[in-house]
């Protein structure tokens, strides 16, 4: 069987199995395939086969995963930014292939390692994962999208985010991806073992609370205004924006706090404080009730402008985003991208971030943990709020991605923040899928798509902490460990060879 299959169609089955792989995250969320694809994959490359071949067919099977994943930065670079099919086309293709490194040096590492170790290497892999995983989240900012741990957010294996976060979940996925390939390939039964209680941990693990009630709960509304993207900057269209969010909003004066999305108010923050906001402000007061919003928080006079949210009425309160998207909100080494910029039309893409020290706004003694828009894709950007933070919010306007399967996988990553903290998370969006999820990362409520609504719900606050709040602070140096690691074994196999 194995000399059936010549390099290019062991190649060729690499791109399949990484087309395969979005299947596993939202909407379809069928997570077997997480599971499935990488035993299939080991088979592949368990074969005599030198490494820089292993590296191709991992990179070929990440660039299948990553551009059927993320095929949407095309569209938002294109329909929403403005930028030339050629222009986007190479941006979102770069993306893919630098993503791409990331599996195909995994797989590497298992090569290598399997030069020293022989078969037993393999029980290295779920390491490796981990590892490439949370490079791939903090190289160049990070671009954690569909990591293999998301797929898990509706299975049992969900159960071990609050200890070890989407990434320790990834490692745990392809821990049984290992188990079942052992009995299938190198017929060790015993592996079938770590098959069970891997799942049967993950299930015992969700039924521990590791957090606690905590204060009243809030009546929390969201509303989504659903203004399309390309109307939502025009100077014409401002009042009637407005409109539709104060429409929604006077209907729920009895909420505790009213959420409109990133963003929500177009135009900066000094041109409309006294137009817009300081009404808005006075209103919430009379109503006893509070708005938290999005707008550009601005600075002309320093010339920083910040992606901000802003609370408004009895409280008072300003976050600014931190954690930036590249290309979209700022651009590095601008003396050599200012010629990028000619080319792609995204308002506001000069932005400053937040600092990293910021107070944390609260209603009626229950306090926000305030993400906007991919912030809530880093672990780290949210757990910084932790333990003090009772209720997460991320607004975000994922009007960028269309109708892609992007507000799907930003919505399951938000499902898997409410995991790691044991926090219930508010998640307001301009254009769907707006949501309340419970701390157990379970969606509780969710708003249709491209449509103007409001959902309302009564949530609790939550206090402590879980294991999760201390291995994110040390799983950066485990990756760093296990690569280090990884470099010397390379260094003095080398040497042998030599």
């Amino acid at each position: 069987m194995k000399a059936s299959l010549t390099y290019p169609v062991t190649l060729l089955c690499s791109a399949l199995l990484g087309a395969l792989m979005p299947l596993a995250f939202a909407p379809l969320s069928f997570w077997p395939i997480a599971i499935l694809v990488p035993v299939l994959l080991f088979a592949l490359l368990d074969r005599e086969m030198s490494v820089k071949k292993v590296f191709m067919h991992g990179w070929l099977f990440g660039n299948a995963y990553f551009g059927f994943g993320v095929y949407w930065t095309y569209n938002s670079l294109h329909d929403f930014g403005q930028a030339p099919p050629v222009v986007a086309a190479f941006i979102a293709a770069l993306l893919v292939m630098v993503m791409a490194v990331f599996p195909a040096l995994t797989l590497c590492a298992w090569q290598w390692t399997k030069r020293q170790m022989g078969s037993k290497s393999i029980w290295l892999l779920p390491v490796f994962w981990f590892a490439f995983e949370w490079f791939r989240g903090w190289l160049i900012t990070g671009m954690p999208w569909i990591s293999i741990g998301y797929a898990h957010t509706e299975s049992v294996l969900a159960g071990y985010g609050p200890i070890v976060g989407v990434y320790g979940i990834s490692a745990m996925s392809i821990l049984i991806s290992v188990a079942l390939f052992v009995v299938a390939r190198q017929k060790k039964y015993l592996a079938l073992v770590l098959v069970l209680l891997v799942p049967a941990g993950g299930f015992l693990l969700q039924n521990i609370d590791w957090t606690e009630a905590d204060g009243s709960p809030l009546k929390i509304t969201m509303v989504q205004g659903n203004i399309p993207q390309e109307i939502k900057w025009q100077y014409e269209q401002r009042q009637n924006i407005f409109n539709i969010y104060w429409r929604e909003t006077v209907k729920n004066w009895d909420s505790d706090l009213i959420v409109w999305p990133e963003t929500a108010l177009p135009g900066r923050s000094e041109n409309i404080k006294q137009s817009i906001l300081e009404p808005i402000s006075k209103t919430a007061v009379e109503q006893g009730s509070n708005i938290l919003t999005g707008v550009i928080f601005s600075e002309n006079a320093n010339n920083r402008f910040y992606n901000s949210m802003v609370l408004l009425g009895e409280n008072q309160g300003v976050y600014h985003k931190r954690h930036l998207v590249l290309f979209g909100e700022y651009y590095p080494l601008r003396w050599l991208l200012d010629i990028m910029r000619n080319w792609i039309n995204i308002p506001y893409s000069d932005l400053t971030p937040g600092p990293d020290e910021q107070a944390i706004m609260s209603v009626k003694d229950i306090k926000l943990g305030i993400s906007i828009c991919f912030e809530d894709a880093f672990s780290r950007d949210v757990m910084r709020d932790m333990p003090d933070a009772n209720v997460l919010v991320n607004a975000s306007n994922d009007a960028w991605f269309g109708d892609s399967l992007a507000p799907h996988q930003h919505l399951q990553m938000a499902q898997m923040r409410a995991i790691e903290t044991g926090r219930p998370m508010v998640r307001s969006t301009n254009t769907g899928i707006s949501a309340f999820i419970n701390a157990r990362g379970q969606i509780e409520q969710k708003s249709d798509q491209f449509k103007v609504q409001s959902l309302t719900q009564s949530v609790q606050g939550r206090s402590g902490i879980t294991p999760f709040y201390y291995f994110v602070k040390v799983q950066g140096w485990l990756a760093f460990f296990v690569v280090l690691v990884l470099s010397i074994l390379i260094i003095k196999q080398s040497k042998v060879m030599s």
